[in-house]
């Protein structure tokens, strides 16, 4: 096992925290080694962590000098791991170590094993009201990004296999959840732990992360993969298609003074041919055929303006409804059955097939293709 702690001003905390770390390595008869990647650290960090070799041969110790950041941090440490399996956590004590042979031990039946303050016998603990409230908004946000209870944690553990080949892009802080957007993988494992804020030295939490954080979020809801993504992605693509459907529809019916129906099975065309535009290089980011996937694609959609039609028809003659008003709801009545069909049958994926290999060199070239200035990368 490859743990990698990353530290910036960390100094108070370390020895502590390396003192149980080895503890539960030896007891949990866990080989193991322990790297800490350290941004050149005002207080020397990185300075006390190589003093500690002496006592902990499997201690390495990274300094980057010219980059910054605790994801890209992690990255620089899964470069240097030795170890298939590896481990995450942070160094000021809020992450228990003993918890380390659990996330260990997950990884015989996971691809990734999580520490979750949101599952079953999991929380937090002497945290202000103010981070308890970005907490959640930050979790609400992955929530449309993985089906993960807890993707902010910082605590994990993985198979190094699960980033082989993938391409990462770490802005921020929370590296786990690019993971979980990007990564390959079958099954996470979520165990339970109860955080504690830090007793010593300061939270690195500021404006700057958050305004990182969201930025960040909206790249991956660009490439997730998981329903909720899509589906949001779905309705992002169908809020502009009707306000194609209803602006076709007001000039047909203003302009050339068709008849209602008529006019909405026209608007119809015109939304379809846009919101197929749009599903296949934004929602579902396909590169099957064009003309078999819009044949599909339409073909779900005339169920969906039969929804519409008959909805419309029923909401404007018997219910007294604007035309425009029924348009709309008649449009939101067919979009579930719309998303269904368009998932399953014209977008439909590949299914996905987990590596059986570890291409270390692979992983190498990839983080180090993304992760800059690691000491020249010499690990000292």
């Amino acid at each position: 096992l490859s743990i990698v702690i990353p530290t910036y001003n960390e100094a108070e905390n370390l020895e502590c925290l390396l003192a149980q770390v080895f503890q539960v390595l030896k007891d949990s008869e866990i080989r193991g080694e322990v790297l800490v990647v350290d941004d050149d650290s005002p207080d020397r960090t990185w300075e006390l962590a190589q003093d500690l070799t002496k006592k902990y041969p499997s201690l390495r110790v990274i300094r980057r000098q010219t980059e910054k950041g605790l994801a890209t941090a992690v990255l620089a440490g899964f470069s240097a791991a030795s170890s298939s399996k590896l481990l995450v956590m942070d160094a000021d004590l809020s992450h228990p170590p003993w918890l380390i042979s659990k996330l260990y031990k997950a990884l015989d039946e996971a691809d990734i094993s999580v520490a979750s303050r949101h599952v079953k016998g999991g929380g937090v603990r002497n945290w202000p009201a103010s981070r308890k409230a970005i907490s959640w908004g930050a979790t609400r946000i992955a929530w449309l990004l993985t089906d993960v209870k807890d993707p902010m944690s910082g605590y994990f553990a993985l198979h190094k296999e699960v980033l082989d080949g993938v391409v990462l892009d770490p802005k921020g802080y929370k590296i786990l959840l690019e993971i979980l957007v990007k990564g390959k993988y079958e099954k996470v494992t979520e165990v339970p732990f109860v955080f504690e804020d830090r007793r010593v030295g300061k939270s690195k939490m500021s404006s700057g992360i958050i305004t990182k954080y969201v930025s960040h979020s909206w790249s991956l809801l660009k490439v997730a993969r998981n329903t909720k993504a899509q589906l949001a992605r779905f309705l992002m693509v169908g809020g502009l298609g009707i306000l194609v459907n209803l602006a076709v529809l007001w000039a047909l019916v203003n302009f050339s003074s068709m008849n209602y129906l008529p006019a909405a099975a026209l608007s119809f065309v015109a939304a379809v041919t846009f919101n197929f535009a749009g599903n296949r290089l934004f929602a579902f980011r396909s590169q099957g055929s064009v003309t078999g996937q819009y044949a599909k694609f339409f073909t779900v959609s005339l169920g969906s303006l039969v929804i519409n039609l008959g909805a419309l028809y029923v909401l404007v003659n018997l219910g007294h409804l604007w035309y425009m008003a029924g348009q709309v709801v008649a449009i939101l009545t067919a979009t579930a059955c719309n998303f269904a069909g368009n998932k399953a049958w014209t977008f439909r994926s590949a299914p996905k097939a987990r590596s059986q290999d570890v291409r270390t060199g692979a992983l190498r070239a990839m983080v180090l293709g993304n992760v800059h200035g690691v000491d020249d990368g010499k690990v000292r």
